[in-house]
């Protein structure tokens, strides 16, 4: 009768003990499912506009977006803006949101983020591209380049030739392509002429030099440019004269092929002789580009 029971009592615990590590187990893996669940972020709309000054400013990127968890609550204040992609059309990029909980559970979503003025990269030129063939001479810092979302990306405009064979020290007008690219991925394009030239010291003296304010302008479509607003003057033998104080020979500009109705690319070109003898030129590359809306 005694083993009897002992055996029963034996049963017991067992029967116990097991039920025990069952419930444990059961307790375990609800406690780790709970601490697993992750955070959910709530937008009530699959996109957002901004402008190009904004999307340094967190409280507009994330706009209407918040994000509650099982355990925490309300995270909303945790979230980031993880990434913004280039853009997948002009003008148009993917936004990343990530929200993480206590316990490092992370969720992320998604939207499209529209830029309402962003504008792609523009160049300018601050001097002419004319050189000496006997100069050692870097075209690329004629060359600058500014952007609406980073600012002065000057060093990264690359220059290509028109025909890879040309030898750009050679004297004559050499075609090139200066192109840039923004931390987006939009890439602005302009083609231009280098002129590389065998002057004599006397040719360089007497030959009227042409100052302009720009060597290279946009303009909007429909707009115009006054090509003589950027003449700020003619130089002869060191000494520089206002366009109406020049006497020495006659001033010609040339902007008949500029069609200020037709985005593109235009050339002004401007050219000026001393007592019929000696000449000078200058170029202004105008871009058309479409309205700003």
């Amino acid at each position: 009768m005694k083993n009897a029971r002992k055996r029963i009592l034996s049963f017991l615990l067992t029967v116990l003990a097991v039920v025990t590590a069952v419930f444990l187990i059961y307790v375990w893996q609800e406690q780790m499912q709970g601490s697993n669940s992750k955070p959910a972020i709530i937008c009530p709309t699959d996109s957002i506009s901004v402008s190009v000054e904004s999307l340094g400013d967190r409280s507009i990127l994330l706009r209407d977006v918040t994000a509650m968890d099982v355990e925490d609550g309300d995270i909303t204040e945790g979230i980031v803006v993880e990434s913004i992609s280039q853009f997948v059309e002009y003008g148009h990029c993917i936004i990343t949101y990530a929200a993480f909980d206590s316990n490092n559970n992370v969720s992320k979503l998604t939207r499209h983020l529209f830029l309402t003025d962003y504008v792609s990269p523009r160049f300018s030129m601050p001097a002419p591209l004319e050189f000496s063939y006997s100069s050692n001479f870097d075209a690329l810092k004629c060359i600058k380049a500014y952007d609406c979302v980073d600012g002065d990306i000057s060093d990264r405009v690359k220059m290509v030739l028109k025909n890879p064979n040309d030898d750009i020290t050679s004297v004559g007008a050499h075609s090139v392509e200066f192109r840039v690219t923004n931390s987006l991925g939009d890439t602005s394009v302009i083609e231009a002429e280098i002129d590389v030239y065998d002057k004599t010291y006397t040719e360089l003296r007497m030959s009227p030099a042409i100052s302009l304010s720009d060597h290279l302008v946009y303009i909007d479509r429909y707009g115009y440019a006054d090509p003589m607003s950027f003449v700020e003057g003619i130089t002869v033998m060191g000494v520089t004269y206002s366009p109406e104080e020049y006497k020495g020979g006659t001033l010609i500009v040339d902007d008949i092929d500029v069609d200020y109705n037709t985005p593109g690319t235009y050339r002004i070109l401007y050219t000026c002789d001393y007592r019929g003898e000696y000449y000078g030129s200058a170029v202004l590359i105008v871009i058309v580009s479409e309205v700003s809306d």
